[in-house]
């Protein structure tokens, strides 16, 4: 392995139902619970060129931004001193290495970009975590194995949290892992994922439309609020995601059918995002205004995607009415993110060196 080129990518997700209660241990506290959503091809992309030298080198650096270069992985305080852009990033990409040392000298060159707007909900920064995690493990022989999915998702999620210090949920990392439209039914000691047909995902892709609020959310701190609510018995957070976990498991149903009642679908989507709303106190005054609009071009449904506290909004409207929509949006200077679904999950390709 004298140099390796390769760029790794793994989409971001949509959330439709169930949100939230992929945090552990929230799950528990309900027994059962389910998080449906949709992986998206707006990408992280990490480029990877690795070399064997005579001393070591590690770069990391934003597409058309900062970059950060260290020679021991071992960074502790140093992380201070970190460009924010790529922060994240060298954060990931020392504790690693520091875990899982390359028995050798190298020059390793990471080059990423991420194609979600910044703070738009649709979980970018795990998607980054996971797209980096990828190509480090493909250097050093990690996540080969049959299931290594489970396993990776176990470390982005401890790293993420590591970094953040507050708990983390999963859905935006197996979305980005598995691809396609995706139910994760999360149980006591395990999570098991069950996918829909083709004929569901095309009819899904014919009718959603991801538009962005233009305020960055904040999905660590409003979920560590619920967290901590729903952990310390209030009631009212309770009921919410016990609501929540019904809408999850009624749209499971719906999805599963032969024939899907699209209308009933929105409903579920719009209601998931008006419990959120009400007892979670997820909204602001950008995104009451967008959806007030929406609301009048009789769209079948809306709803905030992730935390919820600005971002991003997953609107569903008939096929026929999507590009009077789409203009609608534009003229009301909505951003409309165009879209499709990735129907594969994290993936590495190799370069010619």
């Amino acid at each position: 392995m004298s140099s390796l080129k390769f760029v790794v990518s793994a989409p971001t997700r949509a959330d439709l139902a169930g949100g939230t209660l992929d945090l552990w241990p929230l799950h528990c506290v309900f027994g059962n619970t389910k998080t449906i959503n949709v992986s998206i091809d707006l990408k992280a992309v990490c480029h990877f060129e690795f070399t064997e030298a005579a001393t070591r080198l590690v770069e990391v650096q934003k597409s058309q931004g900062s970059a950060y270069t260290f020679t021991d992985p071992q960074l502790g305080n140093e992380l201070e001193n970190v460009p924010k852009e790529v922060k994240f990033p060298v954060a990931i990409v020392s504790r690693f290495l520091s875990q899982y040392p390359i028995q050798r000298d190298f020059h390793l060159k990471i080059k990423f970009d991420t194609q979600a707007p910044v703070g738009s909900g649709l979980g970018g920064s795990s998607t980054l975590c996971v797209a980096l995690l990828k190509g480090l493990g493909h250097l050093v022989g990690q996540f080969k194995h049959e299931g290594w999915q489970w396993d990776m998702m176990a470390w982005a999620r401890d790293i993420e949290a590591e970094y953040l210090k507050t708990p983390t949920g999963t859905q935006d990392y197996l979305g980005a892992l598995f691809g396609s439209l995706s139910c994760f039914n999360y149980q006591i000691g395990q999570i098991k994922h069950q996918t829909y047909s083709e004929k569901v995902v095309q009819e899904l892709e014919s009718r959603m439309l991801v538009l962005f609020s233009g305020e960055m959310h904040h999905s660590g701190l409003s979920n560590w609020e619920v967290f901590k609510k729903a952990l310390e018995g209030d009631s009212r957070v309770l009921l919410g995601l016990k609501a929540i976990r019904e809408i999850a498991e009624t749209l499971d149903e719906e999805l599963k059918k032969t024939s899907v009642d699209w209308k009933r679908v929105g409903f579920l989507l719009s209601e998931e995002w008006r419990t959120r709303k009400e007892t979670l106190g997820v909204d602001t005054e950008r995104l009451d205004q967008i959806i007030k609009f929406l609301t009048s071009q009789k769209v079948d449904g809306v709803k905030v995607c992730g935390a919820a506290q600005g971002g991003s909004l997953l609107v569903l409207v008939d096929p026929s009415l999507k590009r009077s929509l789409t203009e609608a949006c534009t003229a009301q200077k909505i951003q409309v993110l165009p879209t499709r679904i990735s129907l594969v999950g994290v993936d590495l390709k190799a370069l010619p060196r």
